[in-house]
């Protein structure tokens, strides 16, 4: 089974305001709170059967690190979107299918190549 490598589609980006307290009476002052921005990834969905069954889905790596796991759940189609809570700075990000099926239908998985990598920044 060759899966079709999925394509990132629409990045989102809104702002989640955390500060600190202000306030009072003398010390130093308080250390900043780091803002950090809720992103919400999207991608093109894989048309494969196996990807959008039982043990199908989707992985989203971020700049490299442990990927998140986007698994089907029900309907016609696994999720193609995935949100992520991020600091102030520059991401990557790629995504890749999966499923629970080798290419020659056993149960040992499968997971296709990762989509183009998509840059963007976070303010």
């Amino acid at each position: 089974m060759r899966f079709r490598t999925a394509i990132l589609s629409v990045i989102f980006i809104f702002v989640l305001g955390l500060s600190g307290c202000g306030g009072g009476g003398g010390g130093s002052a308080p250390t900043p709170i780091p803002v950090q921005h809720l992103v919400n990834i999207s991608w093109a969905a894989n048309r494969e059967a196996a990807v959008n069954s039982a043990g199908g889905g989707y992985t989203v790596a971020i700049n490299g690190q442990a990927p998140i796991n986007v698994p089907f759940a029900s309907g016609s189609l696994s999720p193609t979107t995935t949100t992520a809570s991020l600091p102030t700075g520059n991401y990557t990000v790629t995504v890749a299918a999966y499923s629970a099926l080798s290419p020659s239908g056993g149960t040992s998985g499968s997971t296709s190549l990762p989509s183009a990598t998509f840059t963007f920044v976070v303010p």
